[in-house]
């Protein structure tokens, strides 16, 4: 399959929904969170695109590429943002759930 280059850039409606395994970070970032798998330097071209249309936390330095993923907090609520984070914290923190439990 081919690299999609627009992948950085896709709507929120079409990520898949994750809920949090722990108490507090479902209290302070949402139950359910929307996310998909993006590098740090992916996450970087999308901040650079659409951070003045969408409400963003700055990536991490992108010298390196570093697996992680695209996180949608505070889903439907007024204070929603997008945040990137290392894949071996966000593992620990969600698990996926299907579209039919996901309160969105």
């Amino acid at each position: 399959m081919a690299y999609d280059f627009n992948r950085a850039y896709m709507d929120i409606d079409s990520l898949m929904a994750y809920k949090a395994v722990d108490r507090e970070v479902g209290q302070s970032f949402g139950v359910v969170v929307l996310a998909v798998e993006l590098s740090n330097r992916e996450y970087q071209h999308r901040f650079d695109k659409l951070r003045d249309t969408h409400t963003m936390k700055k990536p991490p330095s992108s010298n390196r590429i570093f697996a992680g993923y695209l996180v949608v907090r505070n889903v439907g609520q007024k204070d929603q943002y997008e945040t990137w984070m290392p894949e071996h914290v966000f593992i620990e923190l969600y698990e996926k759930i299907s579209l039919q439990k996901a309160d969105r």
